[in-house]
């Protein structure tokens, strides 16, 4: 018949991405964009683009902890839409490290309970943001700021806030515009258990015995302590956290290379350090570490990279010290 035309069949693989878009931007039940979705990764990866609305995380008021660790960027407003107005007053634990923009000033108050804080490898964690860390966290007990754009002057802010009463375990690593200044402060932290330090400065502003002494100096309560990479600390410090941290139970020391057998030997006597980390540490004998072992009786660990200069050493040390070679 005249004007009737027939329709060419074709199948659905010949489909362009553009004429599967205009479909599926049709589809607005999300039960039938969930089973599009389903069919095959290219569809999946359509389906998702063609998306008006995200949602992310939908929240109880009674959940204890969120775990958001990776890459990439949290939402503009950060973890503010997570929950209803009236915050989450449940939740104890947040880890977002590894994530950037992650905009705490705007999010913090509405996690009233907060104990636990991961911003480790975070972009954008900055003075502003210990500021209110500082402000807003009245129970946080552990706080992780590894790689965080923090100056003296944030961890001024942060010492003499309002959670420098409750925090135990304090993560400053990489921080590298941290100055022997900045560390004085933590004289203000009275309660630290853990103090972790490792590469703190760069090299116009190196970590050195001033800092660390000052940063421990008010603080007796100290179980753990890394100093790892801080090349221009020597055994003045060792002396010193030796006589003052009594409860130190883990030291590493790794990379230190200006500590020397002097400084080993000033733990000898103590009573509580049980693992010490010596690798690519400065000169010392096999007679330094004899000594320490065996003045200090509750050490179970010690870990050398570099064998001392001389090769005379007991069994009794040798079943505490273990040797890894660096390639």
């Amino acid at each position: 018949m005249k004007g009737n035309r027939k329709l060419k069949k074709v199948e659905i693989s010949e489909l362009t991405e553009d004429l599967l878009c205009q479909i599926l931007r049709r589809v607005s039940d999300p039960g039938d964009r969930k089973w599009v979705s389903e069919v095959c990764k290219q569809w999946f990866a359509l389906e998702g683009l063609t998306r008006r609305s995200l949602c992310l995380l939908k929240i109880s008021p009674l959940r204890k902890a969120i775990n958001l660790y990776g890459e990439g960027s949290l939402p503009k407003n950060g973890l503010y839409g997570l929950s209803s107005g009236g915050g989450l007053p449940k939740l104890s634990k947040v880890s977002v490290r590894g994530r950037s923009c992650v905009g705490i000033e705007r999010w913090l108050d509405r996690f009233p309970n907060l104990t636990y804080l991961d911003l480790g490898r975070c972009w954008g964690v900055d003075d502003n943001s210990v500021e209110a860390i500082g402000l807003l966290c009245t129970c946080l007990r552990y706080l992780n700021l590894e790689h965080a754009d923090i100056s003296d002057d944030g961890l001024r802010l942060l010492a003499h806030g309002r959670c420098s009463k409750t925090l135990k375990t304090l993560v400053l690593a990489r921080c590298y515009d941290i100055t022997d200044l900045g560390l004085s402060h933590l004289q203000n932290m009275q309660c630290l258990e853990e103090l972790d330090l490792e590469s703190c400065g760069d090299e116009d502003t190196d970590v050195t015995d001033t800092g660390v002494i000052a940063a421990i100096s008010s603080n007796r309560s100290l179980k753990k302590l890394n100093l790892g990479r801080l090349t221009d600390v020597s055994d003045q410090s060792m002396v010193y956290v030796a006589g003052n941290c009594p409860n130190l139970e883990i030291l590493d020391l790794t990379g230190c290379s200006n500590v020397t057998g002097a400084g080993v030997r000033a733990f000898s006597g103590h009573r509580c350090l049980e693992s010490l980390v010596l690798r690519d540490c400065g000169e010392f004998y096999w007679s330094d570490i004899g000594h320490m072992v065996l003045g200090c009786k509750s050490l179970k660990s010690m870990v050398l990279s570099t064998p001392p200069m001389n090769d005379s050493v007991t069994e009794s040390i040798s079943r505490i010290v273990t040797l890894i070679h660096e390639w």
